[in-house]
């Protein structure tokens, strides 16, 4: 439904009559609206999206579009438009499924956060909290809201630019906040400029309804689920056989910086972790390596994690103290990819007291953490046996 007209766009910036003056209770509104989104730790939303252009001497065009999102903070992001496509995103990685309903997924680390963000619930009071600048004309309660159920606010903002070429007219932004909830339920942005002598009239028409009493529906691990599986056997990639020793490696210890060469680990049951900072299944499934590290510690159980793209030491650490990962660390590896047949993350591995490979255990399923835990037992239950004194060894 076409929620304005071309008329009520040309005139609605003088509608409110835009002197400067602030109300402070219409941005106690706007910032309690703010809070009460901010203060939400799992959000489930339908939004729609109109994109109005009008451009002098050009047919107005409008464009909509109709979103499903949920958002668990500091979690993840799902986003489902309609049957055509799904995108998960989590930390700095965006996963894709087109259409919605594909097992074939695609993920990057490389994406548009400015096309994201017009996408996201927060947009109905912005991504900061509302605040008084100094680039602010005027913040007040625009319509009559006696008998509505909406509080109505402007906030005008001073034309911010004007070069040879664009001149900023007029920007405001208007809010829709919900009498009962307080959340903010509709946002409009309105941007009037001349381009090369031309008018342009840009606006931005954001509505929404909010479950606040909808539990999760949505399991990431489910969306996953097959991604890395799918990967290795669609390129038939071998990987590094059980039963033989394991190669020797080095690579840079991240407590120490230094590096190191291994075979310092014989006589010990070993799991390696083969990970890197964007690989969703990876995140998922450290915390069950850690799991894993703590109870069977005791019984000699060495626990590696060997991080095989990122360099930067301070990233990967604040990565692992933020999620109590605690189990020894390395980076900077050399040659592994080949010697241990690493094309897929995570790539887990179970070494027992032999020097051999027990277990390799690609991607992060349901059942990961209990294959892991088995071939651990059935290793460490095994008393050593002499190893192989080949340099290439482990």
């Amino acid at each position: 439904m076409k929620r304005i007209t071309l008329s009520f766009s040309l005139v609605l910036a003088a509608s409110c009559g835009w002197t400067q003056s602030i109300d402070s209770t219409a941005l106690a509104v706007l910032q309690k609206a703010y809070d009460r989104l901010e203060a939400m730790d799992y959000i489930s939303y339908k939004l729609e999206k109109q994109d109005t252009m009008i451009r002098e001497g050009c047919p107005i065009t409008v464009t909509q579009s109709t979103l499903e999102g949920e958002i668990e903070k500091d979690v993840f992001w799902h986003i489902r438009f309609g049957e055509r496509s799904a995108w998960l995103i989590r930390r700095d990685t965006l996963y894709k499924k087109s259409p919605a309903s594909s097992s074939q997924t695609s993920y990057t680390i490389k994406w548009n956060s400015h096309e994201l963000a017009s996408f996201s619930i927060y947009n109905l009071v912005g991504q900061n909290r509302p605040t008084f600048t100094k680039d602010v004309a005027a913040l007040k309660f625009c319509l009559e809201t006696k008998n509505s159920a909406f509080f109505v606010i402007d906030i005008v903002k001073k034309p911010d630019y004007r070069t040879t070429e664009i001149q900023s007219l007029a920007y405001f932004n208007r809010y829709w906040i919900d009498k009962k909830t307080m959340l903010p339920l509709r946002r409009m942005m309105y941007s009037k400029r001349l381009e090369n002598g031309k008018v342009a009239i840009d606006i931005y028409d954001f509505t929404a309804k909010i479950n606040t009493g909808k539990k999760r529906s949505f399991d990431p691990e489910t969306f996953l689920k097959g991604l890395i599986e799918m990967e290795v056997k669609k390129n038939s990639i071998e990987t590094i056989g059980t039963d033989r020793l394991a190669p020797a490696f080095s690579a840079t210890e991240l407590s120490t910086g230094e590096k190191t060469i291994l075979p310092a680990l014989k006589g010990k049951v070993v799991l390696f972790d083969f990970w890197y900072l964007s690989c969703m299944p990876c995140r998922i499934l450290m915390p069950k390596i850690q799991h894993l590290k703590n109870k069977f510690k005791a019984q000699g159980l060495e626990v590696i994690g060997i991080n095989m793209v990122d360099t930067s030491a301070t990233q990967i650490q604040d990565f692992l103290s933020a999620r109590g990962i605690s189990y020894r660390q390395f980076f900077k590896p050399e040659n592994m990819t080949n010697s241990y047949k690493l094309y897929a993350f995570p790539t887990t591995i179970i070494i027992g007291r032999d020097g051999r490979i027990k277990l390799v255990e690609i991607g992060e399923a349901p059942d990961t953490e209990a294959k892991l835990e088995q071939a651990i037992s059935a290793a460490l239950s095994i008393p050593p046996k002499p190893l192989a004194t080949s340099t290439n060894q482990y």
